[in-house]
């Protein structure tokens, strides 16, 4: 079957091409003229939430509020974002974001992307469950879609171009964030590793998920 590799290709093509649609159109919030953002540590102000783990300066928090007054919700995206996170963020259409400005408006909800650098410490996939869990999506149906798409990716390479369904794999990130609002700090290293990496990110993120699981439902001692 000559021909699965290039359906197998051809099918992640066009779902990062919707996905590409999606990140395209976020906006941008604008840039504050002196001190980027970095999710860094915690604060809140105002009609600001802020996720644990986030810190917004003076001028972002001054930027967002404006930019959100009219609006009931605006959720702010940072732009450097992992990529397996900004991936996340572009399949779940109501992702809160990493921070939220209330604005009481009776204008829609709506998402903007931040100028920003994360800290090059912080794990990729660190929040990752509870980020799924908040948009309602589920953490386990999520890592098994990954797991099949790429089993689906390796069953190819016995097959005459079997490689291009692996490239088509690699080439995935690229195709979604290249040009748009969002740029992923390790979109280089992710595209290119990503048979290799996207097995660490399952276990990653089902770690965090059960840990979640044992601080929501804690187990009863028996009496």
């Amino acid at each position: 079957m000559s021909w699965l590799p290039l359906l197998v290709a051809a099918l992640l093509l066009a779902d990062a091409a919707r996905l590409r649609r999606r990140v395209a159109g976020l906006r941008v919030l604008p840039a504050p003229p002196r001190a980027p953002l970095r999710w860094d540590g915690a604060a809140g102000a105002g009609a600001l939430v802020v996720a644990a783990g986030a810190v917004l300066p003076a001028q972002t928090r001054q930027a967002a509020l404006a930019h959100g007054r009219d609006l009931r919700r605006l959720d702010l995206i940072p732009a450097d974002l992992p990529v397996v996170r900004a991936l996340d963020l572009a399949r779940a259409p109501h992702d809160p974001g990493f921070a939220s400005v209330v604005g009481g408006g009776s204008g829609p909800s709506d998402r903007a992307v931040v100028a920003c650098h994360l800290t090059p410490r912080a794990p990729a996939c660190r929040g990752r469950a509870a980020s799924l869990r908040a948009a309602g999506v589920s953490v386990g149906r999520t890592v098994a879609r990954s797991v099949c798409t790429l089993s689906a990716v390796l069953a190819t390479l016995p097959a005459d171009w079997g490689a291009v369904a692996v490239i088509a794999y690699c080439a995935v990130p690229y195709v979604v964030f290249c040009g748009t609002p969002l740029s992923p700090r390790d979109l280089h290293r992710m595209a290119l590793l990503r048979p290799v990496l996207t097995p660490y990110t399952w276990w990653r993120t089902l770690a965090e998920g059960v840990a979640l699981a044992h601080v929501r439902h804690p187990l009863r001692e028996k009496a």
